[in-house]
């Protein structure tokens, strides 16, 4: 496709079901929490992770990784203390030794400790561990460029508040039910200053990538927000690797239920004792006043159509992150 295709394509957004899209996380991708400030606290984390501060508890990360991946589990700029309150606690990991599918459950793993690799560590300052609880680690402070990647997504965070809704949405005292049109490629629901608690999903076709823009500044996910299992069959579930809960005002983020979906949170300091199933990126994460946040191993993966080459996004001006419509090819 020429660039003055692609250009095309993509002021027209997600104006046209004919089109499918991607949202691209950048470097975010394939993380299960990305943050740019420090991470506190969190009952585990079934993927990688990503830190642009410091790392100051420990906890599981990184034992859903999936068989053969070779990135570390684990990425601090600043230090890393893998300790609580009795000493040394949690370990990193990077997904089992035999080929089996990591992602077939939802919150803990039945797959036992003796059946998982050790996870490798990136820090940048100083790293307070055990030789137990981790692989190999290797101090590079560079190894992400989180202001360049806080750029990129608050970016992105805007480009997707300002779309047009595609789709509609009602609020009852029973919660939300946002209605697709059954055909699109890319369902878009402005909720504006609407809770975020009891929302359904409906009419939306196989596939879809769903965008859900909320203007809250204090959000707080409540209630049903879809099936809790890894085999549940209502939409939201199904749909749980494609969604993305967009909350560019948002300074604080509290998750109190399973929440399936991503959320883009670029300035928001997260807590919550519930379950996220889908990428975290935020700037902190901590203890909140009901517990600790388990994110789950299902990261955001978008279309499956194919994007340009990062030569074609350097030329647009969008560097790696960015959002990309492309017209299917012709039959």
């Amino acid at each position: 496709m020429r660039l003055t295709h692609i250009v095309a394509v993509i002021s027209l957004a997600f104006a046209a079901h004919a089109q499918a899209g991607i949202v691209d996380f950048g470097v975010a991708n394939g993380y299960s929490g990305f943050f740019f400030g420090n991470v506190n606290a969190a009952a585990d984390v079934e993927g990688r992770l990503a830190v642009g501060g410091n790392l100051t508890s420990g906890f599981d990360v990184g034992y859903r990784n999936p068989y053969g991946s070779t990135a570390p589990s684990l990425v601090v700029k600043g230090n890393v203390s893998l300790t609580g309150q009795w000493g040394p606690a949690g370990s990193i990991y990077n997904g089992p030794k035999s080929n089996i599918d990591t992602n077939t459950s939802i919150g803990p793993s039945s797959i036992v400790v003796a059946n998982l690799n050790a996870g490798n560590v990136v820090y940048g300052g100083s790293l307070t561990a055990k030789d137990w609880q981790y692989g190999t680690a290797i101090q590079n402070a560079s190894f992400i460029d989180f202001a360049t990647a806080k750029t990129q997504l608050s970016g992105l965070s805007a480009q997707l508040a300002g779309q047009s809704q595609v789709g509609s949405w009602t609020s009852s005292t029973a919660g939300l039910v946002l209605t697709g049109d059954g055909k699109s490629d890319v369902q878009v629901f402005n909720l504006g200053n609407t809770a975020l608690q009891n929302i359904s999903l409906e009419n939306v076709k196989a596939g879809a990538n769903i965008v859900i823009n909320s203007s809250l500044s204090d959000v707080v996910f409540s209630g049903g927000l879809g099936g809790n299992l890894a085999e549940s069959k209502d939409a939201l579930a199904l749909h749980r690797d494609r969604i993305i809960y967009n909350l560019s005002n948002a300074k604080t983020v509290n998750v109190g239920t399973f929440l399936n979906g991503s959320v883009l949170a670029v300035n928001a300091d997260v807590v919550g004792s519930g379950h996220l199933e889908g990428t975290l990126i935020a700037n902190s994460l901590s203890v909140g006043p009901t517990g600790k946040l388990e994110l789950g191993y299902e990261t955001y993966k978008g279309s499956v159509t194919p994007v340009p080459e990062p030569e074609t996004y350097a030329l647009m001006g969008l560097g790696l992150v960015g959002l990309v419509m492309r017209r299917r090819s012709k039959k």
